[in-house]
């Protein structure tokens, strides 16, 4: 089906597009139906505009939307379950540990500048800069660590992106308190 329209300016763009979409799915995923699910939406791109030109197009990308949504969904909760299976527990436990006392000391450390105000600004600066960050990022930084490779690049960029804008946007905003 690949022939001369291949080379149309709107099947060339949505085919790079798409490409670019399928970073959302697992690494090994990418790597094994990448390849071959450019070829088909190239192909399928092909078949809606010689059938329905531009309409045809846009319902099917609206199609494809929709299941590459879903699909994501599908594959990522796949391989959560084989992690699942391969992850040590006490190192989700740690992770979780490091998460959750991190998380509960930065609502503490709001709630003393809410309830306390300037008074106790230096309770909140304590708990926040110096506990519950610290703790946010071990705990992110561990999840990253254990799972990187499983993740895919979007999932350790995440990860890292949290582990540093976390800390800093609590920072900033406990700057902005003073």
């Amino acid at each position: 089906m690949i022939g001369q329209r291949a080379d149309l300016p709107s099947v060339a763009f949505s085919v790079r597009v798409y490409q670019s979409l399928l970073i959302a799915y697992p690494t090994r995923f990418q790597q094994e139906y990448g390849p071959r699910m450019v070829r088909v939406f190239q192909d399928c791109c092909l078949r809606a505009i010689r059938q329905g030109g531009t309409n045809g197009m846009v319902r099917l990308w609206a199609v494809t939307l929709l299941d590459l949504i879903q699909s994501v969904i599908s594959e990522h909760r796949q391989k959560e379950v084989q992690m699942k299976k391969e992850m040590k527990p006490e190192d989700i436990r740690l992770a979780g540990l490091a998460l959750m006392w991190g998380a509960a000391a930065f609502v503490l450390g709001n709630l003393a500048v809410v309830i306390g105000g300037a008074r106790l600004w230096g309770i909140s600066a304590i708990l926040i800069t110096l506990l519950s960050m610290p703790l946010v990022v071990v705990g992110l930084l561990a999840v990253r660590n254990r799972y990187g490779a499983k993740v895919g690049g979007f999932g350790r960029g995440t990860l890292l992106a949290g582990s540093i804008l976390g800390p800093l946007a609590g920072f900033i905003g406990l700057c902005g308190l003073s």
